[in-house]
């Protein structure tokens, strides 16, 4: 994860990055972007059922985003909730563990500005509380990742849904659009084929991939932690063998969040 951020800052945001010299988001204007995606950022935006909920898409017929990822974030607080129990037993072990308190003071103030409406806690209280905010990372960075990650290609690859930049404003009247001027915004055949090729990079499976719940390396050796590993992985697979019989029946499959295709951004 550290490898890909590093190229990123190299390759895509640099001031000879990708997205600096082919997006009109690029520059000063993406600092701009994340200051304010930031100031309006909040904790239950970031939890998948606390999201699905305040948006009222609970009954949304055919919403596959929706039923992957509530399986995933199910199974990964299942994993989270053994897990952590294992190692904080009391709440009174959480509220005394100092280095856990500074983690998540050091995100509250740095990573969300010490914005009290954001809804991130300041500091954990609770077992409960540590539980869901770390099966919120996992979930983030791994599940929500590949959500957004894993289809870039399918819906950018054809270039008027998402032009990296435009060379007018967009139209502020109704009716007014015509063949030419649709034409003479959309970017020069340079600046899309550049954006399409960053599209086709991010969404392809990277050559070092590991799903979700496999670990390069062996990090544990106790027994209760191996065994819980396991049997994540059990339910991992299991998941990915429901998804893949449900899309054989769908005339356009939702892959993105087979358990196969996410990777394994955070290993607690």
């Amino acid at each position: 994860m550290l490898q890909i951020n590093i190229l990123a800052r190299n390759d895509l945001i640099s001031k000879d990055g990708i997205i600096t010299v082919f997006a009109g988001v690029g520059g000063d204007s993406l600092v701009k972007l994340l200051k304010h995606a930031t100031a309006s950022l909040t904790y239950s935006a970031l939890c998948l059922p606390d999201n699905i909920s305040e948006r009222g898409l609970e009954n949304v017929p055919h919403y596959y985003y929706r039923d992957d990822g509530m399986k995933l974030w199910n199974i990964i607080k299942k994993f989270v909730v053994a897990f952590l129990s294992h190692y904080y037993q009391s709440d009174a072990h959480v509220q005394k563990e100092t280095e856990l308190q500074r983690w998540i003071s050091e995100i509250f103030t740095n990573g969300f500005l010490g914005r009290d409406g954001s809804g991130i806690p300041s500091s954990f209280q609770t077992v409960t509380e540590l539980v869901k905010f770390v099966t919120m990372v996992i979930f983030t960075a791994s599940t929500q990742h590949a959500a957004v990650n894993n289809g870039q290609f399918d819906f950018g690859g054809w270039m008027p849904n998402d032009p990296t930049a435009l060379r007018m404003p967009p139209p502020k009247v109704k009716g007014q659009t015509t063949e030419d001027t649709i034409l003479e915004t959309l970017p020069d055949v340079s600046t899309t084929v550049n954006g399409m090729a960053v599209l086709r990079l991010l969404s392809k499976v990277s050559t070092d991939h590991f799903p979700l719940g496999h670990f390069p390396e062996n990090l544990y050796d106790e027994d209760i932690p191996c065994k819980l590993i396991e049997d994540f992985q059990k339910d991992l697979r299991e998941l990915s063998d429901l998804i893949e019989e449900r899309n054989i029946k769908l005339e356009l499959p939702y892959t993105y969040l087979n358990p196969k295709n996410v990777d394994n951004s955070v290993a607690i």
